[in-house]
């Protein structure tokens, strides 16, 4: 696990708790209450202040970029339609669509037989709308660089978009401001220039192929 202070005793995580603390364990209480069980569960708080949450049993991937069979992006879609539409004109979207994890990476997930089953480590959830928290899924979650050519990447985003069910417009834009905002934030050297080059590149054909 790469947050700090965040450890596993027994079958639950325990971790510092964060100043939107009350709004994230109010969030996973909520996905308990509709069923969702493709998030950790909050179960209180412990003696030393620290957030106690389920231990999800699975491979959390140690970095990004691994190559996903199509099979998984759809899962990852669904889940995060999930999330989307059990948030969706609730506190959790505070005027806006829905809750948006700030950060769908594949190390977010929880992988069995290297298909997703859930989502881990809410810390800053904060409300905002399905297109761009979608088109943030797409590019770091399926990762589309990591197939190289642009055909089969666009294939591996269809599969994700089918996922979740998506009919709209601008999904490109979408990924293409998630890329550039992520740069724009963090010192990415040559790697975050050439994946924003490499999404600037094939955005024509994405548009072609995803219709979006």
């Amino acid at each position: 696990m790469s947050t700090p202070g965040v450890v596993r005793v027994g079958d639950t995580v325990r971790r510092p708790v964060k100043p939107d603390g009350g709004y994230v364990h109010a969030l996973l209480d909520h996905f308990e209450r509709c069923g969702f069980d493709g998030a950790p569960r909050f179960l209180g708080i412990d003696e030393r202040g620290r957030a106690i949450l389920t231990y999800i049993e699975g491979f959390a991937p140690p970095h990004n970029g691994f190559r996903l069979s199509e099979r998984a992006a759809r899962a990852g879609g669904r889940l995060l339609r999930t999330v989307h539409d059990v948030t969706a004109s609730t506190e959790f979207a505070a005027g806006s669509e829905v809750a948006c994890h700030p950060g769908l990476a594949q190390p977010n997930f929880v992988f069995r037989e290297m298909s997703p089953v859930a989502i881990i480590d809410w810390d800053g959830t904060k409300p905002g709308t399905r297109r761009e928290n979608l088109g943030d899924f797409l590019w770091s979650f399926v990762h589309p660089a990591v197939y190289g050519d642009g055909e089969p990447a666009a294939r591996m985003l269809q599969a994700a978009l089918e996922g979740y069910g998506w009919a709209g417009q601008g999904i490109v834009e979408a990924m293409l401001a998630a890329v550039r905002g992520f740069v724009d934030r963090h010192d990415t050297g040559d790697w975050g220039r050439n994946e924003l080059a490499y999404m600037e590149q094939n955005s024509n054909l994405f548009e072609q192929r995803l219709g979006a």
